[in-house]
């Protein structure tokens, strides 16, 4: 089955042309025209969703900040247009539609932005890149795989569609591998099955993603970037400064005295380098951490990691 990456390249090279981005909308034309023939007799709870969106474990969705009450009703009724390729699940994903929705504060309501949905006419499409900036571009895409994926795996009509949204909106790779990193972490609330080139990606700015993924998913995420890269209680002089950001194989300490064949320490990984002692300059400590974490956040770390108390050496 075609990954997202690898639908959106495709969709892609097809839109060089104005004609190429004609054909593509005609196409999702279609699909939105098949699907209000099969869901024309399908019945739906409203009233049991919004009582189900009340206990949503989230809070304060950015789309409360788009002022643009058209903007966030195309929102609304796009996530709804994913939903609609794939219905299983459909009532865990109508709730979280339904969270969004009370979270932007239209005037409408659920059922009717659910009809407004199977509506979407050709021209729609093009109005997206216009009216959603590049930050809620990143937010509409990582809600829609959310949404995609909640009953479990994307089917390849969803995974497609998406890539096509994706392109008319103007992403690149690089924005939708985020976007993919940051839903997949939502979904799971965890960081176990992450690589940690995935991690460090979407650090920056992950704290924005606080409506769907916990503080203490992300504080999870940030324990995944700490790496402890000297531990020795041989001689080691610090050849970077404390707090340094450093490169992965920047030279960064040698073990050993003067006259003596010394040992060097390269840098594991890129990131902040935090020095510590413990036992009275007996032991020396180096991590290397994401650059938004503490001098405070990572001793606490070590002082749990080892069960002894460590402290951060002076500048």
């Amino acid at each position: 089955m075609k990954g997202l990456l690898d639908i959106q390249k495709e969709v892609k090279e097809v839109e060089a042309t104005i004609q190429g981005a004609v054909n593509s909308l005609d196409c999702i034309s279609r699909e939105i025209q098949e699907i209000r023939t099969s869901n024309d007799n399908m019945e739906v709870d409203y009233d049991m969703i919004r009582m189900l969106a009340k206990n949503v474990p989230f809070a304060n969705h950015p789309i409360a900040k788009l002022e643009d009450e058209y903007a966030c009703k195309l929102y609304i009724e796009l996530l709804l247009s994913v939903m609609h390729m794939d219905t299983n699940g459909i009532i865990e994903k109508m709730v979280f539609i339904q969270w969004i929705l009370k979270e932007a504060r239209l005037d409408i309501v659920l059922e009717d932005a659910y009809a407004e949905s199977l509506e979407l006419e050709k021209d729609t499409y093009f109005e997206i890149g216009e009216l959603l900036n590049i930050k809620y571009r990143m937010f509409f895409i990582v809600d829609a795989l959310i949404v995609a994926n909640f009953a479990g795996k994307a089917n390849e009509d969803t995974t497609e569609y998406i890539g096509k949204l994706c392109t008319l909106m103007r992403t690149n790779t690089s924005y939708i591998e985020n976007c993919i990193v940051l839903a997949k972490i939502a979904l799971e609330q965890s960081a176990e099955n992450l690589k940690n080139s995935d991690i460090e990606r979407v650090m920056p700015f992950i704290h924005k993603y606080k409506y769907c993924i916990t503080k203490d998913t992300i504080k999870k995420v940030k324990l995944k970037c700490r790496e402890v890269c000297v531990d020795s209680i041989d001689y080691l002089t610090w050849l970077v400064k404390q707090r340094s950001l450093v490169n992965k194989g920047d030279l960064i300490a040698r073990y050993g005295f003067l006259g003596f064949t010394q040992k060097k320490v390269y840098a594991s990984k890129d990131g902040k380098l935090f020095q510590f002692h413990a036992e009275n300059y007996m032991r020396r400590i180096g991590v290397i951490s994401h650059p938004s974490d503490t001098d405070k956040e990572i001793k606490q770390w070590l002082q749990e990691k080892y069960g002894m108390d460590v402290t951060i050496e002076s500048v």
